[in-house]
């Protein structure tokens, strides 16, 4: 966590090369908890979180296929986690916004049907969520972020 934050601020002042070094170490120290406890979801959610900066970082430095990986990555943890615990809503919106990354950075990459598939996927959970939790702002916001977003890629498709 200590080298996340640190990768956080580093982040903040704009060094990406370094804040790369930190988050890397993070997911380095994050890889080794997860193998040891395949159970812990915890650090199985930690290792996901770990791609995810790592493929933040990529991204901001316009590598869009090296950061997708890391976000591919990081949603298979997502989708497991998910599905051993349906009743956990926050591992189900890690899972939605997971598709709505991987949606973003196929869209950069030209890959548009792909990118409407990914928000599709991540729509059917948003959904649900805001359907269970019909007072739940952030919720159905991501219901309505999510209806917007898809309506811009598939007006690309066009």
């Amino acid at each position: 966590v200590s080298h996340e934050k640190i990768g956080d601020v580093i982040v903040d002042q704009g060094d990406l090369a370094e804040a790369l070094k930190s988050y890397r170490a993070s997911m380095d120290i994050r890889k080794r908890l997860a193998r040891a406890d395949p159970e812990n979801a915890g650090w199985q959610r930690d290792l996901s979180v770990s791609h995810n900066k790592i493929g933040d970082v990529l991204r901001s430095q316009g590598d869009p296929a090296e950061a997708l990986k890391r976000y591919q990555a990081s949603h298979i943890i997502f989708e497991r986690l998910a599905r051993a615990d349906e009743s956990n809503v926050n591992l189900q919106r890690d899972l939605s916004v997971s598709h709505e990354r991987i949606g973003d950075l196929q869209e950069h990459l030209g890959e548009i049907a792909a990118a409407v598939e990914a928000y599709e996927a991540s729509l059917v959970i948003a959904q649900s969520l805001a359907g269970r939790f019909p007072d739940h702002p952030q919720f159905q916001s991501d219901v309505i972020i999510t209806n917007r977003r898809l309506a811009q890629l598939r007006a690309k498709l066009k």
